[in-house]
């Protein structure tokens, strides 16, 4: 499927996501209490007029007018009042279904989270069986997981393709179905404990656990992330010379070039390369206004403990941000833009694929980040815990096929100022789902979306700076982890 044809399939938050609609329904709420206090604070202004001298001294001179206008402002008086009772009231219920909805969402969260715990740990304790391999194998992994046990219930041919250990299949599956691999990796805490369980269960086992300091509860998949990450070393950065990037792409006009842009940093041959682009355009006043856009590349070695090298963004680094932790790879790319002569607090954007996306994130966020995140973009990043402060707007790409982004275990927050668009980019393989060819696609479809809201984010961008500059120059700066 080409980059021109990318359909998106779901716009979730932003302006028009349901969180920003419920900020609507609180703002009229508060417009119904406003005009219920008006009505109310009417009331006996009206009611004087019902005792006004000059209307009691013509009781005698046309007691039957006089006595129209008492009733009709007595009838004024109580219409005002039950007018004003009925503004506060639908203020009421307004704020009530606002709460109802937030309630009923956390509660199925909180339920998802509680379920997929269990599953995990079934999943964990059953890997022995697993190991047998065969019919076995798939028995225990369905008796883990009802989701795909209905599956595979339904189509005899998954069955007897993953009995062979059919790879093609199952990869089929799991790039038709990946919300099942966001509910098992949901259950990361619970998998954890459930090896956990099978190893205290060995002989010797629970004391040579308890003499490494593992702890036997994971609640969540963050906590098991954290607890893995201790294997592996973090270290400290090492930040080579910036230089000057000719063969660069010049000024982003779209979300399409900052992909595309993303893609040509993730291509450089040395890892831990980021790209820092001094973009320049005119302001309003004719003054010149001056952006950076950082483009960080995602994951780059998968050695195992005792195996790493100097490259920083490894799987390390994909643990301790997965368990909400600082990482080398972040250290150091603030000291490259120190390098690169981006002055504290200057005006950013932070462009991330994969891991770099989970970087960029996690940097928006951190109160000690030396600048001023105005914009994250992401392609392919798990990210559903992040939450920005209210400078910060992100926008998220995610292609439909893509398992990464699932790899936190749930949705991206429904924030208004959070984005996040899936389209349909499947290939058919799971490793060219998460490439970036496909997301300079992803972007090419948000630009051409009519949706108001990726609109008013084009837009905006545009006049912040980041896209349409007329000049750009890109450095470019290597990170490492001191060996």
């Amino acid at each position: 499927m080409s980059g021109e044809d990318l359909p998106i399939t779901d716009v979730r938050g932003g302006g028009g996501g349901t969180k920003a609609k419920l900020q609507d329904l609180e703002e009229l709420a508060g417009v119904f209490d406003r005009s219920g206090d008006t009505f109310r604070e009417a009331v006996p202004d009206v009611a004087r007029v019902m005792v006004n001298g000059d209307l009691l001294a013509s009781a005698i001179l046309s007691p039957l007018t006089f006595a129209r206008v008492e009733e009709e402002v007595a009838t004024a008086t109580a219409e005002l009042g039950v007018r004003g009772l009925g503004a506060e009231t639908d203020a009421f219920l307004i704020r009530v279904t606002a709460d109802a909805y937030r309630l009923s969402d956390q509660m199925a969260t909180e339920i998802f989270d509680k379920v997929d715990y269990l599953i995990g740990f079934g999943l964990g304790a059953s890997l022995p069986f697993l190991a047998v391999g065969g019919t076995m194998g798939v028995l225990a992994l369905a008796a883990s997981n009802p989701a795909l046990a209905a599956f595979l219930a339904t189509h005899p041919e998954a069955r007897a393709a993953l009995a062979k250990g059919g790879s093609e299949a199952l990869q089929g599956f799991l790039e038709d179905h990946p919300e099942l691999v966001e509910h098992m990796v949901n259950g990361g805490g619970g998998l954890m404990d459930g090896l956990l369980f099978d190893a205290r269960m060995a002989p010797g086992g629970s004391g040579l656990l308890d003499a490494l300091g593992i702890d036997p509860v994971h609640g969540s998949t963050s906590e098991a992330a954290k607890e893995l990450a201790r294997l592996f070393t973090d270290g400290e950065p090492e930040v080579g010379a910036p230089s000057v990037d000719k063969l660069a792409p010049g000024p982003p006009e779209s979300i399409e070039d900052l992909m595309s842009d993303m893609k040509y940093t993730n291509a450089k041959p040395e890892a831990g390369t980021i790209d820092v682009k001094t973009v320049t355009s005119t302001g309003p006043d004719g003054e010149p206004v001056t952006r950076y856009i950082v483009d960080i590349p995602g994951t780059k070695s998968w050695a195992l403990p005792g195996q790493q090298d100097g490259t920083a963004p490894d799987l390390g680094s994909n643990l301790r941000l997965m368990g909400g932790q600082d990482t080398v790879y972040a250290r150091g790319i603030e000291q490259a833009m120190d390098a690169a002569g981006v002055p504290k607090g200057a005006h950013v954007m932070l462009v991330g694929h994969s891991q770099g996306g989970m970087t960029a994130s996690a940097l928006a966020q951190d109160a000690g980040f030396d600048y001023n995140v105005d914009y994250v973009v992401t392609a392919g990043a798990p990210i559903a815990g992040a939450d920005y402060g209210g400078g910060t707007t992100a926008l998220s790409l995610e292609n439909q096929g893509d398992l990464v982004p699932r790899l936190d275990g749930a949705s991206n927050p429904d924030n208004p100022n959070h984005t996040t668009v899936t389209f349909d980019g499947r290939t058919g393989s799971i490793g060219g789902n998460h490439d970036m060819g496909q997301y300079v696609g992803g972007g090419a479809a948000v630009d051409r979306s009519s949706d108001p809201g990726l609109t008013q984010l084009r837009n905006q961008m545009g006049e912040d700076g980041y896209l349409g500059a007329a000049k750009s120059e890109t450095r470019q700066i290597a990170i490492h982890r001191q060996q």
